[in-house]
């Protein structure tokens, strides 16, 4: 049995719909009713009755639920403790998106502290699922992630604490060459490198997919869920896809790639970085950390 199985358990048990408990999950749909599968033939049983919409616990959902949710309370509390005894030498903590831990929280750390001593910090770079398991559990103090106002991200975490950090755009660009785009948003079968569908890039993509659907004719010949996996991709030629400014901006700059926006900016959409808290997190060096976040938010 693995604790993400009582995680999704819960969720769904408290919303009846596989979908939302999905989304609010960041996982697939077909993945997470694996999962929660799983879980039922780790028990022997099964947890919830499907012929009913929203789905309803069994009486073996209604009588393990008390269960899981002891058991996640006491494996966070469990972790918190053990983190907090190794909190000095463990210094802060953050989970951050892929895509941030390659162009966004290094620098963002330096100018953080750009007089004085830095602390030591640990990061965790993963999924977004990922990186919200490890603050649940009480392995990361901080969740630095993307955030958009359509896209639940953080907004689920228990006890939280939100600091809005930065603003970036999601925007489409293609591999240039001597200074024009190698692929253009006009024409058919446009070659597409598409995100996860699961990920904050692939669902905010399809949102302005969806907006400019009529205008545009793409064909999917490449998937990878890491936005900085991608952008190899798009700098290889094989197609456009849409990235983070901040993620591309030296490619940007040297001209290696074009942003496909300046012409049509209606396929861009802002976004914002934000960091999240972890509720148990209450050493004071992770305060001293979250005041000077506080100190430089954007919010």
């Amino acid at each position: 049995m693995e604790l993400v199985w009582l995680l999704d358990f819960v969720t769904l048990a408290e919303c009846s719909v596989f979908s939302r408990a999905a989304e609010i999950r960041n996982v697939t749909q077909p993945a997470f009713t694996r999962r929660i599968k799983k879980l039922e033939y780790a028990v022997g049983t099964v947890l919830f009755d499907r012929s009913v919409h929203p789905v309803t616990l069994t009486p073996a959902g209604e009588k393990f639920l008390p269960v899981a949710q002891s058991l996640i309370f006491e494996w966070e509390t469990a972790r918190a403790e053990l983190a907090g005894a190794g909190e000095a030498r463990a210094g802060i903590r953050i989970a951050c998106l892929q895509s941030l831990s390659v162009a966004y929280v290094p620098v963002f750390l330096r100018n953080l502290y750009d007089h004085g001593a830095r602390p030591r910090f640990r990061v965790f770079a993963d999924n977004f699922a990922g990186c919200v398991d490890a603050v649940t559990s009480g392995s990361a103090d901080v969740l630095i992630c993307y955030s958009h106002d359509t896209i639940s991200t953080g907004s689920f975490l228990p006890g939280k604490t939100v600091c809005p950090l930065d603003r970036d755009r999601l925007i489409p660009v293609s591999k240039a060459m001597a200074g024009q785009a190698l692929h253009g948003l006009d024409g058919g079968n446009i070659p597409f490198l598409s995100p996860g569908p699961g990920s904050f890039l692939g669902r905010l993509t399809r949102t302005i997919l969806a907006r400019n659907g009529d205008a545009l004719s793409l064909d999917t010949v490449y998937e990878d869920s890491i936005g900085a996996a991608l952008k190899t991709a798009v700098i290889e030629g094989l197609g456009i896809a849409w990235l983070p400014e901040k993620l591309v901006a030296a490619e940007l700059a040297s001209g290696a790639l074009a942003d496909l926006s300046r012409d049509m900016p209606q396929m861009a959409e802002p976004i914002g970085i934000t960091a999240y808290r972890n509720a148990h997190a209450t050493s004071p060096q992770v305060e001293r950390f979250w005041s000077r976040l506080v100190s430089r938010s954007t919010g």
